[in-house]
């Protein structure tokens, strides 16, 4: 009998099991990557790229840098998936430490590290207006906040307010304070409905119930919510639930899971879900402008949940993954993945901070858009790697467990 030593995965969306914890350093990768691919989305402006000489040189980059909301429907779907995992693990079937337990993990997880990230950023804008005030320096606030709403140092006691309470993703405040935040209190509010609904109707319906019920109520409320579902994405709920069915079909005992498990072919789903996804944004964008957001954020949390589950039948039958994705093992990969959650809630102050005082130098556009790129990534790296250090490793768990494969 082989075991594989698997510790918890480190970043947000890790939970206790009683039988021990989980590491799939894959997982890590995936984080790492798609955390990096949302702060090279963020410093790059299409608006910039279009002045841009010679134009075909620049194309591509542009092309490569709009799925930014892609790599969102990535982490909502392994959220779903760490989170269900000691669940489904559990002899019990639920949470260890019941349903107190779970919201004190996730509140000592999740809110030390995003309160400080939000506290940097009312210091930070306490500087800059003070700095306006006693210089000659007159940046311009509106102009990225307006194009990329990462950051923005005018804001009200009430936009503080909603951003600890974590309901920016609601009325007109998810371009406030760090605007990438508000994919934070999407998944916060998500951990609401896992715990008190979703769990109660896995346990009592099982797997597919479960996932209907999610799937609907996420689309009804879409319509239900006309614009404002535009900042809320109750869809998201449905792609939560997707990373719960693929942790499910990876670790359960059920004859007919297990079955499914290991007869369809989950690599090849993953990749026609997720050539589908991409197919279906081109044409939101082109001829199809009719197609709706939730489908194609949907397709590709399908392919998502099928790629996970294609990787960790690897993990749990003790084999490397295969050379095409072995990257995602990697040790800088696997180093960026363990800090991703620091990178996503810092990286907004410090791209737009790196924009505007390029601002001042009246760079050409090319210029600009190189220097943007080559300060603004490196640097928000280094502040996420010296935040996490400080505000985000002391509330994390370390231990592991060796977890038994098959053979």
């Amino acid at each position: 009998m082989h075991h594989t030593e698997i510790s918890e995965p480190s970043n947000s969306y890790s939970e206790n099991s009683n039988k021990g914890r989980l590491r799939l350093a894959y997982l890590d990768g995936i984080r790492g990557l798609a955390a990096l691919y949302v702060v090279l989305v963020h410093s790059w402006d299409p608006n910039l790229a279009e002045a841009l000489q010679p134009a075909l040189l620049w194309l591509p980059m542009t092309k490569f840098l709009k799925y930014g909301i892609f790599a969102v429907v990535i982490f909502i779907v392994i959220s779903g998936y760490c989170l269900m995992l000691p669940v489904v693990r559990s002899n019990k079937r639920y949470f260890s430490g019941g349903l107190l337990g779970f919201f004190k993990r996730r509140i000592r997880r999740i809110i030390p590290p995003y309160y400080a990230a939000l506290f940097l950023c009312i210091l930070m804008s306490i500087l800059i207006l003070w700095i306006e005030q006693i210089s000659a320096l007159n940046w311009d606030h509106e102009r990225l906040h307006i194009l990329k709403g990462l950051f923005s140092p005018t804001f009200s006691f009430h936009d503080v307010l909603v951003y600890l309470l974590l309901l920016q993703n609601f009325g007109l405040h998810i371009n406030k304070i760090n605007g990438p935040t508000w994919t934070i209190a999407v998944e916060w509010q998500i951990y609401f409905v896992f715990a008190i609904l979703l769990i109660p109707i896995w346990r009592r319906l099982g797997l597919l119930p479960t996932l209907a019920i999610a799937f609907l109520s996420g689309i009804t409320l879409n319509y239900l919510l006309g614009e404002a579902s535009q900042n809320i994405h109750p869809w998201f709920l449905g792609l939560f639930a997707l990373g719960m069915a693929a942790a499910e079909i990876s670790f359960s005992q059920k004859p007919s899971l297990i079955r499914i498990k290991n007869s369809l072919p989950w690599c090849r789903l993953a990749a026609v879900f997720a050539c589908l996804a991409f197919l279906a944004e081109w044409l939101r964008f082109g001829v199809m402008t009719g197609i709706d957001e939730w489908v194609v954020h949907h397709l590709l949390g399908l392919g998502t949940a099928c790629f996970l589950i294609y990787c960790t039948n690897f993990v749990i039958n003790d084999k490397p993954l295969p050379p095409a994705v072995r990257l995602l093992e990697s040790p800088p990969v696997v180093a960026l993945g363990i800090f991703s959650y620091s990178l996503y809630i810092t990286h907004g102050p410090v791209v737009w901070l790196v924009h505007q005082l390029l601002l001042s130098f009246q760079l050409s556009p090319t210029i600009m858009a190189v220097k943007w790129l080559l300060i603004a990534v490196p640097l928000s790296i280094l502040v996420a790697y010296l935040f996490h250090q400080v505000f985000e490793r002391p509330f994390m768990s370390h231990s592991s467990v060796k977890v038994k494969s098959p053979t």
